[in-house]
């Protein structure tokens, strides 16, 4: 239940809050995966083209016979769908999650026979129906649903932004690849350690010679967030205000907060562009999720390079393309 209630505020805090703004920018039962043949490489190396809605990678992906736009999303644990498709299905609410601007009802939780994403086949899928009128109505799309951790746990998922593909690499039990990356396309550059909190991949960033703070990646996140209690002189050295904005929620509340630009990140020898970020309370993520971030990466730090999450593994890999 608690796992439940984390996805839950991730999704709801992290993107929903977030576009709600305007600001630039889960899943119940198992799985059973089948692989298609890959018109590239082969069944263990799945690349497909993506396009931003905001800053919030969009796919195409069919559930049964309804086809659309879905958010790839990190910080879901698996899949959310939206109640105006699979109201009728779902059976009645089952929970409650609390934000902060207010709380959001599950509507429901349905079953569907297959989920189909590019050349990944999924069969007897369990979900969560929640409204997302609210996220519809702010970014001018539709959506059919988010598509979280428990769809692709079995991949190493490569993000490349410039060329708008995401590429998922298969892995075994131990996260090594079951067939490696090309590096005549990819060369790595180097990776790190992460940590990782149920289905969110965590890393501490270093600023300056000695301070460290601990970050989620979560890539439906349209901007950083970083706690309030980050402390003073860390955020005089290494947060730089530019505006207040109001939050907005699916709840009667509104929340205004710091809107600016985080310097000074580096992750092992890699250094990290001014990324904009909001300041804000994280106690309802942490308390829910049982973790103790300081903040949460999205867009603003995935899209700087290729970059590759290893959830088995627990590595973080860094690319150059090596053609053009």
């Amino acid at each position: 239940m608690k796992a439940n209630l984390c996805s839950r505020l991730f999704r709801v805090i992290q993107v929903l809050f977030l576009i709600a703004a305007g600001i630039p920018a889960h899943a119940i039962g198992g799985w059973d995966l089948v692989l298609t043949e890959s018109e590239w490489l082969g069944p263990n190396i799945i690349r497909i083209p993506f396009t931003l809605t905001g800053t919030v990678i969009t796919v195409r992906a069919q559930i049964d016979s309804i086809e659309g736009n879905f958010f790839f999303d990190t910080g879901a644990s698996g899949l959310l769908l939206n109640y105006r498709y699979f109201g009728r299905r779902g059976s009645a609410a089952v929970a409650e999650g609390g934000g902060v601007t207010g709380r959001v009802q599950v509507l429901g939780a349905a079953k569907v026979d297959t989920f189909r994403l590019d050349n990944l086949l999924a069969t007897n899928i369990g979900a969560e129906v929640i409204d997302f009128t609210h996220i519809e109505n702010a970014k001018k799309t539709d959506l059919v649903g988010l598509i979280g951790h428990s769809v692709f746990k079995d991949y190493e998922i490569l993000f490349d932004y410039d060329a708008s593909l995401l590429v998922l690499i298969r892995t075994d039990r131990n996260g090594q690849q079951m067939e490696p990356l090309p590096r005549w396309e990819y060369k790595p550059l180097g990776s790190a350690t992460i940590e990782t909190a149920g289905h969110i991949a965590v890393v501490w960033l270093r600023f300056g010679a000695k301070k460290e703070k601990k970050f989620g990646l979560d890539s439906g996140a349209e901007q950083n967030l970083l706690s309030n209690t980050a402390g003073n002189r860390f955020l005089k050295e290494n947060f730089e205000i530019r505006k207040r904005v109001k939050l907005h929620g699916t709840g009667n509340q509104s929340l205004e907060v710091f809107s600016g630009v985080l310097q000074n990140a580096s992750l092992d020898t890699f250094h990290f562009k001014p990324m904009a970020t909001i300041l804000t309370n994280l106690n309802e993520i942490n308390a829910a999720c049982e973790t103790d971030l300081d903040g949460v990466l999205g867009y603003e730090f995935l899209s700087q390079r290729p970059v590759s999450i290893n959830h088995r593994k627990r590595r973080i890999t860094f690319y150059v393309k090596e053609r053009p």
